[in-house]
This record gives C-alpha cells, structure tokens and sequence, in this order.
C-alpha cells in the first residue's frame, strides 16, 4: 500500500518529510542546520561559539498524545505564552501534511523533526554507522601524518606502505567488525551496571544479560546512552593515539631515525596532525549527519597527547599483537642524530659506540609492551656515555675542576703540570680532547631547547590555542576586535622595548648563558670553571638526587670507574665526580629523560659489559689451561 504522507512515523520522529531545522545564533549569528539528536538536555548549542539557543527546545511526548504533529516535535519557548495547548488523544499518528516555505522573517522558525526510513531503529545499525565512521576517520589522520612525514620530515614513502599493512593487520586483530560487536558491547555494559548497583545496594546481584531489542526504535535518551557506549568501546578497542603509534612503528620497522619524542612534539606543536585532525575529517568524508549521529569533534577530538613512554609501548603492544618480529633500533642513525646535535666528533667517537653496541647487543635495544621500562633511546646514550668515558678516561681525575681554558694566562698548557695518570687523552690543541669535550657538552646543554615552540611568546601561544587547542570555535565580531587591540598593545610594547627581548632571547628555558671573568660567553675554548661555577654544579646535582664526589687524590687504577648508588638519610642516592655528571647531564636533556634513569641505564649496561669480559676470561682461561683427562 502507498504511504502518501511519506514514512509512518516512529516513537520518537515523524514521516519521511524534513528531517532537521535551521536555527540561527543570537551571538555570532551563525546560521546552521540541526537534528533533533544534537539537542542536550533538550536545547541546541551553536557548533561556532558554543553558544546555547534558548528559544528552540526539543521536547519527546507520547504518539497518542497528539493528533498531528506525532511523537516529538520541536516548539519555540515563549515566555510571553506559557498557557498549555489543547491535545486530542489519538489511537495512531497520522502522517505530516505537506507544509508550506516559511515567511522570511529575523528568526527562521523552526520545522518538525521526521526521521522516517533514515531512523536508526535498532542498536545494530546504530552500532555498524558509528564503528563505520570511527573506522573512516582513523584512517584519514593516519594517512594526514604519513603526508605530513613524507613531505615535510623527509621520511622515506615506504612508511606509507608499511603503515597501511600495519593498520590493516591492527584493526582485524582488534575484532572490531565481528557480526556480534554491537550486542557484545551493550551485553557487557548491562552487566558492569548490574554489578555497580549489586555493589552499591548490597541487595541485587548481577544477573544474566539478556539483550532483546525486537523491530521498535530505541528512545532517545536510551538512544544517545547507547551511541556513547559503543563510541567508548571502540576509543578502548582502537584509540585515537593509535594513528601515531602505527606511524612510529614504521618508521622503526624502516629504520628511519624517528623517535617518540619526534612524534610526541610534532603532535603537540600541531605539526603532526592529531589534536586538530577532527576538523579535517568532515572536509575529506562529508558531514557525519547522514551517516552518523556522532560529530567529528566528540569521535576524534583527543583528550590529551600520549607521552613518549607510552608512545614507544603502545608501539611494542600493536607488534606483539599483530605478530611481528622486530628488529633493534637503527643504533648508527639515531647516535649519529645525537652526536651531531651535541657538536661532538663523529668520527672518533661513533665507530667505538658502534662496537660496544655489537658486542653487548642490550635487550633494551628493541620495543617492549611495558611502559615501565626504560625507552630504547635512553639505551643508546647509555652506549654512547660509556664510549665517551672509556675514549677521554673520565674517571673523577678531576679535570672540570681544574680552569677548562685551553690555555692559561701564560700560554702554557694546563694539562703539562698534571701527573701522567691524570693527564687526558687528547690533550693537545690539535686534538678534541677531554677539556673541550666537557665544556661542548657544558655548552650544548645550554643550547639545547626543549620547550615548546607556541611557549617562546605569547603571540604565538594564542595562535595555538586558536588553531590548535580550540579549533573550529568563532568568535563575534566584538571579541575579534578585542583580541586585535590586546595583541597591538603587547606588539607595542615589545617593539618599545628591544633590550628586554634580546634578554629573552639569550635566555633559553629560563638559564642565561654563563660569562666568564672576562666577559666572554660559555665555549669549548673559553670556560673557567670557578667556585661560583662549582657550587652552581653541585647544588644541582643535589637538586637532582646525585652526591658530589671531590676528585680522587690517589688513584689505585687507571683503569675503569664503576659508580655506585648509596642509602644515604633512608634515600638511594647516585654518587659520581663532577666530570662524569657534566656528561651525562647533557644526553639526559637531549633524549628528555630524567638523569637518574639515564645513570640507571649506563649502570646496568656497564654491568653487562663487565660480565661478558669475566665469561670471556674464563674462556680464554679455559684454552690456555685445558683440564687433564
């Protein structure tokens, strides 16, 4: 039979005519079109300012409760008339007649809903639209930052390929698309309320799930409850930060020298798409109304920036997962990366390295599932430390100590009154040794920033928080012009004032660059350690839970320094000399770690070397000394 009045209507919408209404912001005076699903506790906000529409409500009654109009329709709330209408009770709702164009007046007045056959009558099909809109959307960031990786980080193009199978392989292993995931997931959320209520009252006790949900519509309410159920399950099945730990994934898997903390800064600078990336998605797919009831902004907005420990396991978890067989880090890459961001030698010190690295092969050298273990990079310095210590025998001889100038007022070199025992390698001009290398490293820990580019001024600060923390949100035309004038009043006065910005800018994370006696600023040929500079020295690393050891006055061995943590006051305390600190100080900021887990790691790793030397030893022993049969 032919419904001529289009779709009977369901228990929360009418016919199959309009669908949404049109209502325009008092504030901003965006217009915009609306669904009867976007209503929170029955008024709509404006998706620009977030401005709420107080003349709109939407309000639910029962079918037989209205003559017309059916189940749910939307009426302007009216101070001015507050005096009931008048209701006839009918068995059935009859279909919606045909209406009219609206006169053109200031406020577009608002139509009824009718959902018709577009209803999302049972949770199943509710369940299959969003999972098919959240599917959608990962995949469109995750290709946004493989883009973005390709094109402006010079990343090699097989992260693109090795990304997709990743991705592929990810979302079949998570089951997402099994036929029963929509009944699962409601099964199991039934089951946690029954168990918080048993819980709570002491009364009940949690029964057997039973998920009947016949050919009716869901409620709305029941309807929006259920839409964010399943939203959650798949935020815990596939969350958003998913995208950057398949990115660095394959880039591990390529061997590309990209790190967590790449990933991590990328992202939270806005470089990498992910905080904004909702925004684009609507741009690339089409608006979420017809396909889904959720927005972009409440699927795929983050809620924060995953850090690089768990950036580096949630990495580890996706190849466990999958099945992968992963190689170690790209060792030669990335302490080539680090030995050239701290200005050292990379061709004295990275073949060393290397060979440490081949003969010890660390365990911490691979992706591990456990954010609590130690980060792969904090190995590979560990490595590099213990090159560096073995090369330029910094063993507590005392050299920052000693004036770190490379040479004294008279010309001679400070190195030709020590003993031949404290004497380093490399002393000589013509040679990087372990005076300049201290006070390079000295130097590049001033140099190396690790704030945030949006945190060096406020200008740029807001500009963030505009495109990037708030995206999407406009302002009226009164606060645009009162954002202008503040910015001319702060663009003022620091044009005002160009002392104080070059002050700012000789400051680097709120440490002014040290001057010398003379006035010279620090440099791996100019630098006096004097007893301002000692004491500096000492009270932090006090302030970084490490005891200052005096040089050593008579040395046993020439031989290796093992340093060992000590209780002292109920507290383990690292100890170590003043040179061993100025060392591993620096790669503990450039690999932004703490460096207490940072000495951690080059402890345990100089454990390991040394008991590979007492097996080989023994071996060696062994052969010399075979036993009589």
């Amino acid at each position: 039979m032919d419904d001529v009045g289009g779709a009977s209507p369901d228990h929360y919408g009418g016919g199959g005519g309009g669908g949404s209404i049109r209502l325009v912001c008092d504030n901003c005076g965006a217009a915009e079109e609306y669904n009867p699903d976007d209503a929170e506790d029955g008024f709509f906000s404006c998706r620009q300012c977030s401005a709420v529409h107080t003349s709109t409500q939407a309000t639910a009654a029962d079918p037989d409760d209205f003559h017309v109009t059916g189940a749910m329709s939307f009426h302007r709330v009216s101070q001015a008339n507050k005096t009931p209408k008048s209701r006839t009770p009918a068995p059935y709702p009859t279909p919606y007649p045909t209406r009219q164009p609206p006169a053109a007046t200031d406020f577009e007045e608002p139509r009824d809903f009718v959902t018709g056959a577009e209803a999302w009558g049972e949770p199943e099909e509710l369940g299959a639209r969003v999972r098919w809109r959240y599917m959608q959307g990962l995949q469109v960031i995750l290709q946004q930052q493989l883009e973005v990786l390709v094109k402006r980080y010079r990343v090699g193009a097989l992260v693109c390929g090795l990304a997709g199978t990743i991705w592929v392989r990810w979302v079949a292993t998570s089951k997402v698309f099994d036929e029963i995931w929509a009944w699962k997931v409601l099964a199991e959320d039934e089951a946690a309320q029954r168990l918080k209520c048993s819980a709570s009252g002491g009364e009940q006790k949690p029964q057997e799930v039973k998920c009947e949900w016949g050919d009716e519509a869901l409620p709305r309410k029941d309807r929006r409850r259920v839409e964010f159920i399943f939203l959650r399950s798949l935020r815990m099945m596939l969350p958003v930060y998913s995208t950057l730990s398949v990115c660095f994934l394959a880039c591990h898997i390529a061997r590309e020298a990209i790190l967590p903390t790449d990933i991590y800064r990328w992202a939270m600078e806005g470089k990498l798409p992910y905080m904004a990336a909702f925004t684009e998605v609507d741009k690339l797919l089409g608006s979420s109304v017809k396909h889904c009831p959720l927005s972009a902004r409440q699927l795929f907005r983050p809620v924060r920036v995953i850090g690089t420990w768990q950036l580096e396991a949630a990495a580890g978890s996706i190849a466990q997962r999958i099945g992968l067989q992963l190689p170690s880090v790209n060792f030669y890459a990335i302490a080539q990366r680090y030995l050239n961001e701290l200005s050292l030698p990379i061709e004295r010190i990275l073949p060393h390295a290397c060979r440490i690295y081949e003969w010890a092969l660390p365990a911490e050298l691979w992706l591990s599932s456990n954010p609590l273990r130690v980060p792969t990079r904090v190995c590979v310095m560990a490595i590099l430390i213990v090159a560096l210590r073995v090369q330029y025998n910094i063993n507590g001889q005392g050299i920052w100590e000693i004036c770190e100038t490379g040479r004294n007022a008279d010309g001679s070199d400070p190195d030709a009154n020590l003993p031949p025992s404290k004497r380093p390698e490399g002393g000589t001009s013509e040679e990087f040794g372990t005076r300049e290398l201290l006070c390079t490293l000295a130097s590049a820990y001033d140099k190396i920033d690790v704030a945030h580019d949006y945190s060096k001024d406020l200008h740029s600060y807001l500009k963030y928080c505009k495109d990037i923390v708030f995206p999407g949100i406009a302002c009226s035309v009164e606060e645009d012009h009162l954002v202008e004038i503040f910015q001319d009043m702060y663009k003022g006065r620091e044009d005002g004032n160009p002392k104080a910005r070059m002050e700012e800018r000789r400051t680097t994370n709120g440490v002014m660059n040290k001057r010398c006696r003379d006035g010279t600023s620090v440099g791996a040929r100019s630098f006096c350690a004097s007893s301002s500079e000692m004491q500096r020295i000492k009270s932090e690393m006090e302030d970084h839970g490490f005891c200052y050891l005096p040089p050593r006055k008579w040395l046993r061995s020439n031989g290796y320094l093992h340093y060992r943590r000590k209780t002292i006051t109920g507290s383990l305390v690292c100890i170590g000399h003043a040179d061993y600190y100025v060392l591993i100080r620096s790669f503990a900021k450039l690999a932004e770690v703490d460096v207490r887990v940072l000495h951690t790691s080059v402890l345990k790793l100089e454990r390991r070397l040394a008991w590979i030397e007492e097996r080989i030893g023994r071996s060696l022993d062994a052969l010399q000394n075979p036993p009589i049969s």
